[in-house]
């Protein structure tokens, strides 16, 4: 038996090739999961963390008054958990000190190997007592005082120093703000002080040795211990970790210690997409793990098919069943083994990719054993499929094993399988439907509304193809119907059209949510800012005037072309109604409308009530239920509330948040000079530069600390890496790889049809045939096969978008504003399935027309012998 095992092997060597791609390709499907899971999940938390810049790169450990022993000490019951995602400490000391010279206060600093970082224009590092560099801004203004060289009186603020304390400068030194050793701190730069009232802070960094700090500075002293986080170290399980191990540390620490760290943000930020990413790609993969399955079922069903002869050779010679089995399993084990080992191959090959070429950051490359025991599982469907078509071909009879052509069954064919996959279909379609089968389950309808479809198609065929050929003939249209007659009767068929059925769906359905969640991204980036780019402003240490908030925005741009500002007066209490006042025209103008459907009605706002202060106001009814012609009470620019008359009322307002009304701001302004409980933001058409300096310079000079720009696009980058926004993507390679599957699965009918289609050829031809019909006829066969698929497939893919597009995990994590929409989009998936239907077509009558020579050059071959 191991002997012709062999032999039948060695006959035919692209069988075991064929078996074992098949059985590689449905195993890596599988061990992928976890390994696509971590990747993905570490690549979203690396995005995170990269976006928190370099201001949120370090875990701070801070102290007032305390000694560097002291801190060390505190530094040694850090917990193993935060250690494992940080890199080495660096010590750090500071006070604020006041040299007469400098005219302001400066703030006195060292810092472990801190002359690697920066670059010393002239001088040296200072290495001794009270030695110091400055940065060349601040010795631009302080001007001849400031050389290398000279003595600078100084005393701290703390009064730990006598008046005698000198210092001496160095060096002078410039540096980079983008420097992640500094967390974000331009230790060059120099900010003027504002005028008084404010209370004065330090203008300017001065870098010291640990030398200075080692006696004679006794109070005043700021010690801290920087932790870098690598973001390499961050994974879905040592992220959580390492909060957790925060919490415990900051336990041990006590009071007087105080921690400034990004992990808790990180890890609130993308806890969610972790969780999705686990429960959105393993059903992704099911979609291509059920094509795939269909297309080992259709390979090993043909392998079977073709060994008929030898299976009755067997038989003949008093083998039974077992023994048709027990030669199969020799013959196809070595190919069996080396498609499971070849899969985990393939499933580490495509991790590094993903890892490599999409995401960001560095993802290591990590052994997952998990991926050993899922290969094992995956081994056991790949056995079952093996023995269910081996086993059906063995028990034939020898009479029916030596037939050239398996018997066919006339009309309607619906086999007890064929029924149970039905029925699961249909209870699964009945589950999404009633909205029991929801969340990341419910990935699964699309295949079985596309199971069913093919399902459907693949009873209906035979018979509809039979009464089409009868239309045919009666027509006189020889190739059409030649066409049908061997499309009807070719074994795999029905197989080859389930498999393009399910994966024309899948792609076309995917093309569709790639589509429709990137326009939700859109809306829903739009909905938060309003305009172009949203600029904040940071109150400063001393209280602006409302008006003259907006004087200074004017004079940064008068014409309103670029900036308009707004001014917002939050709600008394938790979830009461906030107002925000804006200028109607200037938004009219430059407010995005991405997502839109009804236009805001912003000239609602014009005009006054004479009964109130403030009356016309326009409300989102996602949060205030209120109509038009009804009062909402909101604060003013008064100690109190008064109502407002709602004029106008929309879904939600691009750029204005929750609970929020929003009125004019002339007329807001108008009405009082609270300072207290109030925001200022300004709108914005451009993130150029030059002109947000400008703007910049004028909130500055009025006494705003600064400002902080939110662009669209970087909020819909943030929205973009998310686990959904990254499945779309992914959902279209996997359609894709789907898509190729359906594709070899034609093949695998032409192949295993080969004979038959020489023997038709042959006898249709001595019947008197022209070539050109049957060549024709070839043609159309492997078009209407591919025909059949795709169309079929495309129409499931709406059906299966208004299924289970609701209560799909598709969309990113949904906002309040009502902008997300889950429908089929028309224009993406209804281009991608019509140019999906070209290809195949195309694609089967190129096939078609290479299978048609070979089958004549075949034919005239067996008519020269």
């Amino acid at each position: 038996m191991t002997r012709l095992a062999t032999i039948a092997r060695g006959h035919r060597p692209g069988h075991a090739v064929v078996f074992a791609v098949a059985v590689c390709l449905l195993v890596a499907t599988g061990v992928a999961e976890p390994l696509l899971t971590r990747s993905l999940s570490s690549g979203l938390i690396r995005e995170h963390a990269i976006a928190q810049g370099v201001a949120g790169g370090e875990v701070v450990i801070s102290s007032a008054n305390s000694s560097v022993q002291q801190m060390l000490d505190t530094e040694a019951v850090v917990d193993r958990r935060v250690k494992a995602v940080v890199g080495p400490p660096t010590e750090s000391m500071s006070t604020v000190i006041d040299p007469p010279a400098a005219g302001v206060l400066v703030r006195l600093q060292t810092t472990y190997n801190q002359c690697a970082h920066v670059r010393i224009i002239r001088g040296r590092c200072p290495q001794g007592r009270n030695e110091v560099i400055v940065s060349s801004k601040a010795a631009a203004v302080g001007g001849a005082a400031f050389t290398v060289g000279a003595r600078l009186p100084a005393e701290t603020t703390g009064g730990g120093a006598g008046p005698g304390m000198k210092m001496r400068i160095v060096g002078i030194f410039t540096s980079s703000g983008s420097d992640p050793f500094w967390a974000g701190t331009n230790v060059a730069a120099y900010v003027p002080p504002l005028p008084l009232p404010a209370r004065p802070v330090p203008a300017e960094y001065w870098l010291t040795s640990d030398a200075t700090f080692a006696d004679g500075l006794d109070s005043g002293v700021h010690t801290s211990i920087s932790y870098p986080v690598l973001t390499t170290h961050l994974t879905p399980q040592s992220l959580p970790a390492a909060v957790k191990g925060l919490a415990v540390s900051q336990r041990k620490f006590g009071a007087g210690v105080t921690v400034t760290e990004p992990l808790s943000a990180i890890n609130s930020g993308t806890r969610r997409d972790v969780r999705q990413m686990g429960q959105i790609l393993p059903f992704l993969l099911v979609q291509l793990g059920v094509v795939l399955l269909i297309l080992l079922l259709q390979v090993t069903s043909f392998f079977a098919t073709s060994r008929r002869p030898e299976a009755a050779v067997l038989k003949m010679r008093g083998n039974g069943t077992a023994g048709v089995l027990r030669f199969g399993a020799v013959e196809f084990l070595p190919a069996y083994t080396a498609g499971i080992l070849g899969g985990i191959v393939v499933a580490y090959t495509v991790d590094a990719l993903v890892r490599h070429l999409w995401l960001p950051g560095h993802v290591a490359t990590q052994w997952v054993w998990s991926t050993v025991w899922i290969a094992a599982a995956m081994a056991v469907p790949v056995a079952l499929v093996w023995v269910l078509c081996w086993s059906g071909m063995a028990r034939e009879p020898i009479s029916s094993l030596l037939r050239a052509r398996r018997p066919r069954r006339r009309g309607v064919r619906l086999s007890m399988p064929t029924a149970v996959l039905g029925t699961l279909c249909v209870a699964g379609v009945v589950l999404t439907v009633t909205r029991n089968l929801t969340g990341a389950a419910v990935q699964v309808t699309p295949v079985l509304v596309a199971g069913l479809a093919a399902i459907v198609v693949g009873i209906v065929l035979t018979p509809i193809a039979g009464r089409w050929l009868r239309r045919q003939l009666a027509h006189r249209r020889a190739s059409m119907a030649l066409s049908v007659a061997q499309l009807g009767r070719r074994s795999g068929v029905v197989v080859a059209v389930t498999t393009l059925v399910i994966s024309t769906a899948l792609l076309t359905l995917s093309a569709s949510i790639f589509a429709r969640g990137a326009d939700n991204r859109a809306a829903r980036a739009a909905a938060n800012l309003g305009t172009p780019a949203v600029i904040s402003v940071t109150p400063g240490l001393i209280a602006v005037p409302p008006k003259a908030f907006v004087k200074a925005v004017e004079s940064a741009d008068p014409q309103h072309h670029y900036f308009s500002a707004a001014v917002g007066v939050g709600a008394i209490s938790q979830g009461g109604t906030g107002v925000l006042g804006v200028r109607p025209t200037d938004l009219q103008r430059m407010g995005l409308r991405t997502g839109l459907r009804d236009q805001v009605p912003w000239s609602a706002l014009h005009g006054a009530d004479g009964s109130a202060p403030v009356t016309r106001a326009l409300v989102a009814t996602w949060t205030t239920r209120s109509a038009v012609g009804s009062t909402v009470d909101a604060p003013t620019m008064t100690e109190d509330d008064h109502p407002y008359r709602v004029t106008g009322a929309v879904p939600y307002i691009p750029g204005v948040g929750a609970h929020t009304i929003v009125v004019d701001l002339a007329t807001l302004l108008k009405h009082g000079h609270r300072w207290d409980n109030v925001s200022y933001q300004v709108f914005s058409t451009t993130t150029d530069p030059r002109r947000v300096a400008t703007l910049d310079r004028a909130i500055k000079k009025v006494g705003f600390s600064g400002i902080a720009v939110r662009s669209l696009h970087a909020v819909r980058s943030r929205y973009d890496a998310t686990a959904t926004g990254w499945a779309t993507r992914l959902s279209i390679l996997i359609s894709a790889l789907a898509v190729l599957a359906g594709a070899i699965s034609v093949v695998l009918v032409a192949v295993a049809s080969r004979d038959d289609r020489r023997r038709d050829l042959r006898a249709l031809r001595t019947g008197g045939v022209p070539r050109t019909v049957l060549r024709r006829a070839t043609v159309l066969e492997f078009v209407l096969l591919a025909l059949v698929g795709s169309v079929a497939g495309a129409v499931t893919a709406p059906i299966a978008a208004w299924l289970a597009g609701p209560t799909m995990l598709w969309w990113s994590t949904p906002p309040a504003q009502p902008v997300t929409r889950t429908g089929f989009q028309w224009q993406v998936g209804g281009s991608s399935a019509i140019a999906l239907i070209v290809l195949l077509a195309v694609i089967g009558g190129v096939f078609g027309v290479q299978l048609a020579r070979s089958a004549e050059a075949d034919t005239d071959q067996d008519g020269l012998r």
